[in-house]
């Protein structure tokens, strides 16, 4: 693939990374940076790419791979109290994907990020299995009680 054709066709993936980095990370600027890095990393590994038409799904694995790698690292250096509180994004959001958010910040990192490769960025189990380096039944038991928890969130608002 020319550079020309892997530009564009990562500037066609960009919209799905996006969306996943900001269910992932529950932050919007980090989520740009998370994409950017995808990208980066992408970028210096092509070679590893056997087939293009996966490409998808070998990004979604880059930046998955690369967020926790990311939340591991600052976990260790980096406690904040209990009382830090979130500053509110500028515009409001609809009321519904506010509630989905926080629905989704109610899970653990891993379970948020199989549902969300799964059910929004449109990973299969294998591909969301191989991007978070867990097995396929692993995955579909965090999708199942995942799910079952982001009702049950869901139903009490």
């Amino acid at each position: 693939m020319d550079a020309v054709a892997l530009g564009a066709a990562f500037e066609g993936e960009a919209p799905v990374l996006l969306a996943a980095a900001r269910a992932i990370t529950l932050d919007p600027v980090e989520a740009e940076d998370l994409v950017q890095t995808t990208f980066e990393l992408a970028l210096r590994n092509v070679h590893q790419l056997r087939d293009p038409g996966s490409l998808r799904s070998w990004l979604l694995t880059i930046q998955a791979r690369e967020a926790f790698r990311v939340m591991r690292r600052l976990r260790r250096g980096l406690r904040l109290r209990g009382g830090v509180v979130e500053v509110p994004v500028a515009g409001i959001a609809p009321a519904e994907s506010l509630a989905i958010r926080d629905a989704l910040r109610g899970l653990p990192p891993r379970m948020r990020a199989a549902i969300v490769l799964h059910h929004m960025a449109g990973l299969t189990v294998p591909q969301v299995a191989r991007a978070l380096d867990r097995s396929e039944n692993t995955i579909r038991s965090q999708l199942r009680v995942g799910l079952q928890r982001l009702r049950e969130a869901l139903d009490d608002d």
